[in-house]
């Protein structure tokens, strides 16, 4: 059995994938299997794969029927045999020959974790540049005491920049798009929140590539909403101080343009429960003060749409 399964939820995007796969093929840890699954309507990540040598330990697999995503993530992590699971998307790549040895290391250094997660190179295609993003030690002890601070802001990036316990794996809720990520990381560290981190970037994420789900639900009014309010309700009574709640909620209704809670509920069913925060939420949109605390939260950037403080990357 191996160490760790690298899992690649695969769709087409060969130029991408080709990339992915030789910074695999680079790695000096090599315990590890490589897990395909191809949710391609055609065979070109299927002829990629041809130009690889992985000296057996790549399987492959080609779904009969597309699962999209995140349904194929979760078909790649359940063929996982290792200790350990790495999801790698198809799009994203390690950072150099030792970033599998390093997350390997978290989890073999710290048995009491069963999730880490790293610093992401962010490479910026249409701006022709690359960033990195990484949370700060005081974000880093927030996530790990209050998990639903990330339903304001995901600090933790991209599903490729973290390891898992394979005894750990819960499965993405195959109904989000925008959020699942959020969730995911939400619900892991709600289970165990002994989470480690580093602020070193292992993985590259690529950003503004055509036909990433990123970019389709990005504006997404229906996907926006109905997910937010989704994951508000099912964090229950999970969920922090319900100010900060609100607040952010105004703002999502403001720029979509929901005015009342009966044209929010043509949207998305909303549980009696909820209905009396929701109800609270249109009443402050219509205050007098409502659009300085539009000002002051967009200035720092504070809504959670994959906005982060980022850096220049030199390398």
């Amino acid at each position: 059995m191996p160490k760790v399964s690298i899992c690649i939820p695969a769709y087409k995007q060969v130029e991408f994938l080709r990339k992915t796969l030789n910074s695999v093929l680079t790695q000096d840890f090599q315990d590890y299997e490589l897990i395909v699954t191809d949710d391609s309507t055609d065979d070109s990540v299927e002829k990629l794969l041809t130009e690889f040598e992985f000296d057996g330990r790549l399987k492959y697999i080609r779904n009969a029927k597309s699962l999209g995503s995140p349904a194929n993530w979760n078909f790649s992590l359940q063929q996982a045999t290792g200790d350990y699971i790495k999801i790698l998307h198809h799009d994203d790549f390690f950072t150099s020959e030792n970033s599998l040895r390093k997350f390997v290391k978290f989890l073999d250094d710290n048995p009491a974790s069963s999730f880490a997660f790293s610093g992401t190179v962010i490479d910026l295609l249409q701006l022709k540049t690359k960033k990195i993003h990484s949370c700060s030690n005081k974000q880093f002890y927030k996530i790990t005491q209050q998990p639903d601070r990330l339903f304001f802001s995901n600090y933790i990036g991209a599903p490729s920049a973290t390891i898992i316990r394979k005894d750990a794996l819960i499965l993405f809720d195959e109904s989000m798009k925008w959020l699942v990520d959020v969730d995911w990381y939400m619900r892991l560290i709600f289970n165990n929140p002994n989470v480690i981190f580093t602020k070193e970037p292992l993985i590259c994420t690529v950003h503004g590539g055509a036909g990433q789900v990123t970019q389709s639900v990005y504006s997404d009014k229906d996907v926006q909403v109905k997910e937010h309010v989704y994951l508000f309700e099912k964090l229950g009574a999970k969920k922090g101080k319900l100010k900060k709640y609100s607040l952010l909620f105004q703002l999502l209704f403001h720029k979509y343009n929901v005015r009342d809670l009966n044209a929010l509920k043509r949207m998305i069913t909303v549980s009696s429960d909820s209905e009396t925060f929701f109800k609270s939420v249109f009443s402050s949109m219509k205050s007098a003060i409502f659009l300085k605390k539009v000002v002051f939260w967009l200035s720092k950037k504070s809504f959670n749409d994959h906005i982060f403080t980022l850096k220049t990357y030199f390398k």
